[in-house]
């Protein structure tokens, strides 16, 4: 399976840490939100990863109605695509991390998929890295 490389946004399967990897750039419209997830559940099942880092650093906003897709679509599909674990790496741009927060809010996921937010992408695939261990002892 090719890597999906677009101006708005990058998702590669990362074969040494078995996850996928996803950096969203600037403004993203609803229909390319909703096209960048769907090659992600394609990526997810392709490959049967537990895990991704997903990169929303650069992001400027969630677009109208991606806050709402986000949690009714993006966190069940991933779950039943078989993610457990994702890094989210916090946009630096206020009103991008508010809308993140928003999107994120959703908890019922956490009792199948452990996530959590981080600052810098060393940091998130260390903390990957420990959940996938944990996983793994269980």
């Amino acid at each position: 399976m090719i890597d999906f490389i677009r101006d708005y946004v990058k998702i590669v399967h990362n074969p040494q840490a078995a996850c996928m990897e996803v950096t969203f750039t600037g403004f993203i419209s609803y229909d390319e939100l909703v096209e960048a997830a769907e090659y992600e559940f394609k990526m997810i099942q392709h490959y049967k990863l537990k895990k991704c880092l997903i990169n929303l650093r650069e992001i400027s906003i969630y677009p109208e109605g991606g806050q709402e897709y986000i949690k009714a679509v993006w966190f069940p599909e991933a779950i039943k695509s078989g993610i457990r674990a994702t890094a989210f790496i916090v946009p630096d741009d206020l009103f991008g991390k508010m809308s993140m927060q928003e999107a994120h809010s959703y908890t019922l996921e956490a009792e199948v998929m452990n996530y959590d937010h981080f600052n810098d992408q060393d940091t998130a695939m260390k903390w990957l890295k420990s959940v996938t261990m944990a996983m793994s002892s269980i």
